[in-house]
């Protein structure tokens, strides 16, 4: 979880108290290059790899988020997204989130944090 991830506020409980908390085993997919893109998710427990054209991007732990680009552009996944050990992950829909943004305080910031981690990660995957 990077430093920004919100000291003062915890992000994990915000989204779990917003949308819905789903278990997944290890080996199973969240989504898949190519899926619509319904929802966002931060990792709770556990950890998701996020992979592209067989190559492994990151790695995302506890307090990470995932589906957050797909979300915002209305274009389909890009990656794939995978439980690399047991986890649980909160789940915002795509109406969920967009208030979220406009309304919770401090979620912006979270996004744009999980925004900028993505980009540095796809970079350093080059």
């Amino acid at each position: 979880m990077s430093a920004t991830n919100i000291a003062d506020v915890d992000m994990c409980q915000t989204v779990s108290s917003l949308g819905t908390v789903q278990s997944y085993a290890a080996g199973d997919t969240i989504f898949r290059e190519g899926d619509p893109a319904r929802y966002m998710y931060v990792v709770l427990n556990g950890m998701v790899e996020i992979a592209s054209r067989g190559r492994t991007i990151e790695t995302l732990m506890k307090g990470d988020a995932l589906g957050i680009v797909s979300l915002i552009d209305g274009r389909t996944r890009s990656t794939n997204a995978i439980a690399t050990i047991d986890c649980e992950l909160a789940v915002l829909d795509e109406r969920t989130f967009r208030h979220a943004v406009e309304e919770v305080p401090h979620f912006v910031w979270f996004v744009m944090d999980e925004l900028a981690r993505r980009l540095r990660a796809t970079n350093a995957a080059l």
